[in-house]
Formats: structure tokens, C-alpha cells, sequence
């Protein structure tokens, strides 16, 4: 079947399209794929505002487990607070601050 004038230029256009996708995509696979964004300079304010935010949410899940461990009919020690800081999977430790977790555990209501 041939193709004419327009359509022809389209198909055309359309593959060379697609060749130059497979182009980029196998630049893209071969140098690793896209990078992650680069963590904010030590001491810049996004840093900070970040660091505000970990400590925030480690000391809000620490209370979270002091009211667990009350809830057993315990108080928490720091023998307690340090199990229940255990039994977090690594990676959800590796994103929170284990000193703000602790404070917030053993703090009173």
C-alpha cells in the first residue's frame, strides 16, 4: 500500500519519533537512570526545615509508643522506649531521629 503526501511525512515524522525515544531511553538506562535530587547543603534553611520535620515526627511516634506502653499497664523506662524503638523496621528508623523518638517516649503527658 503506498502512503501519500501528509500521511506519508507523518509516518515518517512518527518513526523517527520513536527512534529517537529509544535513543534518550537507552542514554537514560545506561547512565544509571534519573538521579535522585541532591540533599540540601548542611545549614541551609531547607536543611533545617528538614531536620525540624525529622525531629518532629520522630518525638510525635515516640508519644504514639508511650501511650502503647501505658496501654499495657506500664510506664515507660528507657529500656522500654528502647524495645519499642527496636521493633521500627530499619528503614523506617533511618528516617527518623532515635534521641527525638526517645524524648517524645519518655516524655509525660
Amino acid at each position: 500500500m503506498k502512503i501519500a503526501g501528509r500521511q506519508r511525512i507523518a509516518v515518517e515524522a512518527g518513526g523517527a519519533l520513536v527512534v529517537l525515544g529509544g535513543i534518550v531511553g537507552g542514554i537514560v538506562a545506561f547512565s544509571g537512570g534519573p538521579k535522585p535530587p541532591a540533599a540540601p547543603a548542611e545549614g541551609s534553611p531547607e536543611w533545617v526545615q528538614a531536620l525540624d520535620a525529622k525531629t518532629k515526627r520522630s518525638a510525635d511516634l515516640g508519644r504514639v509508643h508511650r501511650d502503647m506502653i501505658r496501654g499495657r499497664g506500664q510506664e515507660p523506662t528507657d529500656e522500654l522506649c528502647t524495645v519499642e524503638w527496636g521493633k521500627l523496621a530499619g528503614s523506617r528508623q533511618q528516617e527518623l531521629d532515635e534521641y527525638a523518638f526517645a524524648g517524645g517516649c519518655l516524655m509525660s503527658p
